[in-house]
């Protein structure tokens, strides 16, 4: 029984260890940097009000499939923008070019996170990198 507390300790030990090790890791410090960054520049927030705005103007589902499986999105719009709830194709246009880039920038903050973590995946274990980042967050606010 004392063996199992030692090696409870010892483990909880060196978890508290490793957390430092992380959290003074240069690369985690860009890792955090960019989630943050990425959170409070409202990208995500101007994407879902795009993607409302956009396909709020839709009348029926079907249309939105019609819309959804056609290869040319512009085009579409040109032709068939009586079929939805725009004044014109060119407000219809803008609305969708609008919420690509929102997609587009969204998507770009992602990769250079996701690629970070993976250099992080290198060096620590996947729970490690989620817990220090949320401990770390926390305790910013």
């Amino acid at each position: 029984m004392r063996n199992l507390i030692y090696i409870f300790i010892l483990i909880a030990s060196s978890n508290i260890y490793s957390q430092t090790d992380i959290e003074i890791d240069e690369l985690f410090i860009k890792y955090e940097q960019e989630y943050l960054k990425m959170n409070s520049l409202g990208e995500i927030d101007n994407f879902e009000l795009a993607n409302k705005n956009f396909y709020s103007k839709f009348s029926n589902y079907k249309e939105r499939y019609k819309f959804e499986k056609n290869k040319d999105k512009e085009r579409w719009l040109n032709k068939n923008h009586k079929r939805t709830d725009f004044n014109s194709a060119t407000e219809a246009i803008d609305a969708y070019n609008h919420l690509v880039s929102s997609k587009e920038a969204i998507d770009k903050m992602s990769n250079n996170i996701q690629e970070i973590r993976n250099e992080l995946l290198k060096k620590y274990d996947v729970n490690l990198i989620w817990e220090t980042l949320q401990t770390r967050i926390k305790s910013k606010r």
